[in-house]
C-alpha cells in the first residue's frame, strides 16, 4: 500500500478517536450477525465490551505500525481463517463490515478519499490474507 492510501486510512482512524467503544458496539455485533462463524476468530468472551475495545486498539496499532508488521497480522488473520475451514468470502464481510462500520461511525467527517484508500487498503489486505491461507493449506 503506498504512503498516500495509508496516510488517509490513518487520518479516518484518528477522526476515530473517543469513539473507539461506540465502534466496537457497533461493528462486532454486527459482524457475528452477518457471519456468526467468524467469532472463532476471537477470544470467547468477546462479547466483553473491554475486551473487544482492547481488540480494536490493537487493530488500529498494527494498523498504524510498519508495512511488515501489519501484511503479517493479515497474513496470520488468513491463516486462522482457513485453519478454521472458512473462505476469502468471511475475509471480504469482515473488511466490508469493518469499512462500513467507520463510515458510519464517522459520519459527516468521512471523506470520498477515506473511501478510495479504504478500497485499495481492502484489496492489499485480501491478498495478504489469501497469502496466509495459501501458505495454511500448504
Amino acid at each position: 500500500m503506498d504512503h498516500l492510501t495509508r496516510s488517509q486510512c490513518l487520518h479516518s482512524l484518528d477522526l476515530l478517536v473517543g469513539q473507539e467503544d461506540a465502534f466496537a458496539k457497533a461493528f462486532f455485533p454486527l459482524l457475528f450477525q452477518r457471519a456468526p462463524e467468524l467469532r472463532v476468530l476471537f477470544p470467547k468472551d468477546i462479547d466483553d465490551p473491554a475486551l473487544q475495545l482492547s481488540v480494536i486498539y490493537r487493530m488500529v496499532v498494527a494498523f498504524a505500525g510498519s508495512d511488515v508488521t501489519l501484511t503479517a497480522g493479515l497474513r496470520l488473520i488468513g491463516f486462522r481463517l482457513a485453519m478454521r475451514g472458512l473462505h476469502a468470502d468471511q475475509a471480504n464481510l469482515l473488511a466490508n463490515t469493518l469499512i462500513g462500520t467507520l463510515k458510519r461511525q464517522l459520519g459527516n467527517s468521512w471523506q470520498s478519499d477515506f473511501a478510495y484508500a479504504w478500497r485499495i487498503a481492502k484489496k492489499d489486505a485480501l491478498e495478504a490474507m489469501a497469502l496466509g491461507a495459501e501458505l495454511m493449506a500448504a
